[in-house]
């Protein structure tokens, strides 16, 4: 009976002793990594960039030969602006 009671405890001792020697993983590894993340920078100045020319629609009247000069010189406001902003945007362009 004695051989008994004593086989099952050894056993499990021996079971225990086995576990005992293997070392135990890091459960949380810490590391710090660099990332280089490209970020969006500004390339003009938003005070360089052209305002709105101003609208001419309140000025139109209905009639072709009055119309004609709101019309042009709007164009020629809104070319002028438009030239500036292109001007500005091929200088941020990626060639």
């Amino acid at each position: 009976m004695r051989c008994l009671i004593l086989a099952p405890l050894g056993m499990t001792a021996f079971a225990l002793a086995g576990c005992a020697t293997k070392p135990i993983p890091p459960v949380i590894e810490t590391r710090i990594e660099r990332v280089d993340l490209p970020v969006a920078v500004p390339c003009v100045d938003a005070k360089d960039v052209p305002a709105d020319p101003p609208r001419v629609g309140d000025q139109l009247t209905g009639d072709a030969v009055h119309d004609i000069g709101p019309v042009a010189a709007s164009n020629l406001r809104l070319r002028a602006a438009f030239d500036k902003a292109l001007a500005l945007l091929q200088a941020c362009a990626v060639r």
